[in-house]
């Protein structure tokens, strides 16, 4: 990566903080003007040309000034913006509307991306979490007719997972009480995912027993562990983040909409960045969707329990990095703390 003069990062915060307020192309007569700077329109000039050659500027055809470029933003991210503190009205509003849902994991997921796309005016969104992490706390199973069983997975998260399975025999509640007692035994303190993996071998000396449920229970393994459907993505927001005149272009909203209603597209860009700690931020060209790549993506981790999730928020690349990343950062930890 070019190394850039003091002048140059100077130049460059100055462009960016600009066309984050207005939208439009930077010219070096406003930045002259705007900045509290001894330095001439004419130097601005050759120090705004030296960054477009560098990468970090672009010269739209249309206009004089001078936007800034995927390179630009990502080294302003990095290295020249002064994060922002949020406001003690912003940390209010957050506890307020997502607080006053506490112990209710889904209403307080729901509010959460409300509250990001309010805050950041932009898309808001949440990668629910990877159960296949979760704890077994306990396993139960419930008679509801002499042909059918409820079998409930309690997991250490807060997830009670039901499933209703068919049976050919009747069973006293002695039995299934004798059942129930071994299989949280064998599996109970264990992951989601460990069970799929290792169910046969944990109770293979019991399929051959009297109680053909230990060899329904086998069989029916894949259907009573398969919490894939609990990975889902939940987002907010749509028409602010199409309100940005970035997306006037009818190409690039058609785009964006397109890539809505690809909810499995989406789930794939956050499930790839979950495995990276801490806050992640790609900006336009980095995100290898084409169709997101006039955007930024700025991404969080939360834990409920055992399992991991992941919220966010999408919005152009002119957007306010310095205001909003701590927004994502401050909501994704308050909502682990409830969450525990």
């Amino acid at each position: 990566m070019d190394i850039l003069t003091e002048r140059e990062k100077d130049i460059l915060e100055a462009v960016i903080q600009q066309f984050v307020l207005t939208g439009d192309p930077v010219g070096s007569r406003t930045l002259s003007k705007k900045r509290n700077t001894d330095l001439s329109p004419a130097t601005i000039r050759n120090v705004m040309a030296d960054l477009e050659e560098k990468g970090c500027l672009n010269h739209p055809h249309t206009s004089a000034g001078r936007v800034p470029t995927t390179k630009g933003y990502r080294i302003y991210v990095d290295s020249l913006m002064n994060m922002v503190d949020l406001s003690i009205e912003e940390m209010e509003i957050i506890n307020e509307n997502i607080g006053q849902f506490s112990g209710n994991v889904d209403l307080i997921l729901e509010k959460t991306i409300t509250v990001l796309a309010r805050i950041s005016n932009q898309l808001g969104l949440i990668l629910m979490p990877n159960f296949e992490d979760g704890i077994l706390e306990r396993l139960d199973i419930i008679p509801v007719s002499s042909d059918k069983i409820i079998v409930v997975l309690n997991i250490h998260s807060g997830l009670a997972k039901t499933i209703l399975l068919e049976v050919s025999y009747d069973m006293s509640l002695k039995m299934l009480d004798s059942i129930v007692q071994i299989l949280n035994e064998r599996l109970a303190g264990l992951k989601i995912r460990e069970i799929k993996a290792t169910l046969h071998d944990r109770i293979k000396d019991l399929v051959n027993t009297d109680s053909g449920i230990i060899r329904l229970f086998v069989d029916s393994a894949d259907k009573l562990f398969d919490v894939t459907r609990y990975q889902d993505i939940k987002y907010t927001g749509t028409s602010r983040i199409l309100a940005n005149r970035e997306f006037s272009d009818v190409h690039k909203f058609s785009a964006l909409i397109e890539l809505f209603e690809q909810k499995n597209i989406i789930i794939h860009i956050m499930e790839k960045r979950s495995k990276t700690p801490g806050i992640n931020i790609t900006i336009g060209a980095e995100n290898e969707e084409e169709s997101i790549q006039e955007c930024s993506i700025i991404t969080a981790p939360y834990k409920l329990g055992e399992t991991d999730g992941l919220l966010g928020v999408i919005g152009p690349m002119r957007m306010a990095y310095k205001k909003i990343i701590p927004v994502v950062d401050y909501t994704a930890k308050l909502i682990t703390r409830m969450l525990e």
